[in-house]
């Protein structure tokens, strides 16, 4: 293991063109207090202390406070996956070259959106717990989580996604990672659905690129666009949706992070086809991510889709595709007097269904929970029969279809996010 820091990690501070600073002192002072827990551990908890958390910048107290780590935390990871840091350590340091790439990016972003941000980048260590935050203008980034490639060790984590973070990475990504998250501090807080996150998210590539007047890499922009056909139909089912899960921060999935791209693509193509471009620019990082007809009306005037609908349209056609509950064959939602003897319900949806069905158990308690067992659809895919348990007399019993997974053969999700069906068994 290195004792010595390389020279260029001591050059910490930077001045900006805006009065700007990048900060880097805590990655130095991290290490410094690493190494002197290496040679003396029974001392660990007084030198991290000493070494790091006593001087650690207004960047790092901030980051500590808002993701909810201290002391423990640094001392429980720095335990328990000494090969992690030891492959990812010469990887967290700053160059000149980088910070001379990012402070003359930031220069040309002022030049695309003129500003008075005086917010700091500041370069931590974050004990594992977050990549990155922003505070009031500041730039918080943990280059644990940022820089490292697929030569990292991640073996010791027992979280799978920690294990796949570094999957799509590379050091390389960090000047764009940096302008990225900087052109955070600029937008609006909220998105009110997928789109509208995938507009947020994608444009700071877009912007990104523009400021480093360099192509945007990501695994997500590459997939997308050798699938762009696909990940646009895809998109358009969901994208009214909340089902954040399916498009953003979702290492499990075989193509993670595409609402990335499509935002990237919907933020280019209104770049491109605004004739005003600074205005584009002003447009793009301004926009109300809370407001659904706000964010609608962006998404047209990008061209997107070439269906050219207005807001109101677009909302009505996504309206007119989500599957929607139309009733219960064997008796009314909530009848008061049914048949001890049902032994099956069946469920007609309005249009073809899915496969899988999301059912939740009674929220009274298991014992009003009639089903025992969900099976399937018939072959037009619109009527879902399920057996029901031996029912009881005068019982309530109560279930729920909800939209975690229920949605119509074509992708659009079930249009309530639970609906109750519920009844009650006739008197002896």
């Amino acid at each position: 293991m290195k004792r010595i820091l390389p020279a260029f990690a001591f050059l910490t501070i930077f001045n900006c063109s805006n009065a700007q600073k990048i900060i880097s002192t805590d990655i130095n002072n991290f290490w410094m207090a690493y190494d002197s827990i290496q040679k003396n551990n029974k001392n660990k908890s007084e030198v991290i202390e000493r070494l790091f958390l006593d001087k650690k910048t207004d960047g790092l107290k901030a980051f500590m406070e808002i993701k909810k780590f201290g002391k423990d935390d640094y001392l429980n990871v720095i335990e328990k996956y000494p090969n992690f840091w030891n492959s990812i350590r010469p990887k967290t340091f700053i160059d000149s070259k980088k910070i001379k790439t990012i402070n003359s990016a930031f220069r040309q972003f002022k030049k695309l959106y003129p500003n008075n941000s005086q917010g700091n980048i500041y370069y931590t260590i974050g004990a594992m717990k977050s990549g990155g935050t922003t505070h009031h203008e500041d730039l918080l980034l943990g280059v644990e989580r940022i820089t490292g490639d697929k030569n990292t060790v991640v073996s010791e984590f027992e979280n799978e996604g920690l294990q796949k973070m570094f999957l799509y990475t590379n050091p390389s990504q960090l000047e764009q990672v940096t302008v990225h998250e900087f052109i955070h501090t600029f937008q609006k807080d909220g998105e009110v659905n997928v789109l509208s996150k995938a507009i947020k998210e994608g444009s700071c590539d877009f912007i990104a690129e523009l400021a480093l007047n360099k192509k945007f890499t990501a695994h997500y922009l590459d997939y997308g666009a050798k699938n762009y056909e696909k990940v646009k139909s895809d998109f358009k089912s969901e994208m009214l949706s909340q089902k954040f899960d399916n498009w953003f921060y979702n290492s499990h999935a075989k193509n993670p992070d595409l609402g990335y791209f499509v935002g990237y693509m919907i933020s280019k193509k209104y770049y491109e086809n605004s004739v005003d471009k600074k205005t584009a620019i002003k447009n793009i990082i301004e926009l109300d991510f809370n407001n659904e007809t706000v964010v609608l009306e962006f998404l047209v005037k990008s061209r997107y889709f070439e269906d050219q609908k207005n807001a109101e349209q677009i909302v009505s056609d996504y309206k007119d595709h989500q599957p929607k509950l139309i009733k219960i064959v064997e008796f009314e939602n909530g009848s008061q007097n049914v048949n001890t003897n049902t032994k099956k319900i069946h469920i007609v949806f309005s249009r073809p269904m899915y496969e899988k069905v999301s059912i939740n158990f009674s929220k009274n308690g298991k014992e009003h929970f009639p089903l025992k067992n969900i099976v399937g659809l018939d072959e037009s895919k619109t009527i879902l029969t399920i057996e029901t348990s031996d029912l009881q007399y005068d019982t309530e019993y109560d279930f729920y279809i909800t939209d975690r997974v229920t949605q119509s053969e074509d992708g659009y999700p079930f249009d309530m996010k639970e609906y109750k069906i519920s009844f009650k068994t006739d008197k002896k």
